[in-house]
């Protein structure tokens, strides 16, 4: 059912195509588009209708597809009559917009909780400079080294290293929420050994076992 109904991004609203509705309906395309076009104001009520235009196998005069919502597609269906085709297509694209707003909502949590990671990494960062720039105040590199340190524990990669790969401007936008979260163990744990007085080796070695 993925190529049923599509998503320009996950801000705008699901589709389909009105070539699509009349190839599992079996209704013929030129059907479609009439009663789109005789309709064509009671659509627009139910939300923008867009289109595309595109030519049959490459060849003829370029035809109108038009996206279809799945208010839109509602709409169509009680245009249609209700053949064993138009039945089963209408229950396979409603399956078919169900399971892509599913997938939608799910990637939408995902950058949802990622970005509170990030926020609160930042937290942990600027606590974890704090610490340095109280507890290490000459050591001009121990900042940099702290870490690059801690990325090299979640990921064994520098953070160099990990913008070049995952080209991001920031190395915290190569890493999965997962990472994200050992990454904030981590430099809390790190902030916590230079506290009590632990040397970079130590340190190293500590986060390492």
């Amino acid at each position: 059912m993925e190529n049923l109904v599509f998503v320009h991004d996950m801000k705008s609203e699901p589709y389909t195509t009105s070539d699509i509705v009349s190839e599992y309906s079996v209704v013929s395309r030129r059907r479609i588009r009439e009663l789109i076009t005789r309709h064509f104001n009671e659509f627009e009520q139910l939300g923008v209708l867009t289109f595309e235009t595109s030519k049959i196998n490459g060849r003829g005069r370029p035809h109108r597809i038009y996206h279809l919502t799945e208010t839109h597609v509602t709409f169509l269906f009680s245009l249609l009559d209700n053949t064993p085709q138009v039945v089963k297509f209408n229950l396979l694209i409603a399956k078919a917009f169900k399971e892509l707003k599913e997938r939608v909502a799910e990637q939408q949590q995902e950058i949802t909780n990622k970005n509170i990671l990030l926020e609160r990494n930042k937290q942990i960062n600027k606590d974890l400079g704090q610490v340095i720039h109280e507890y290490l105040p000459d050591n001009k590199y121990a900042y940099s080294n702290y870490h690059t340190l801690a990325y090299l524990t979640v990921t064994g990669l520098t953070p160099k290293k990990l913008r070049n790969t995952y080209h991001v401007e920031n190395a915290q936008e190569a890493l999965t929420n997962e990472q994200l979260d050992e990454f904030e163990r981590v430099k809390q744990a790190i902030a916590s050994l230079i506290m009590i007085g632990q040397t970079y080796k130590a340190i190293k070695q500590a986060i390492s076992i």
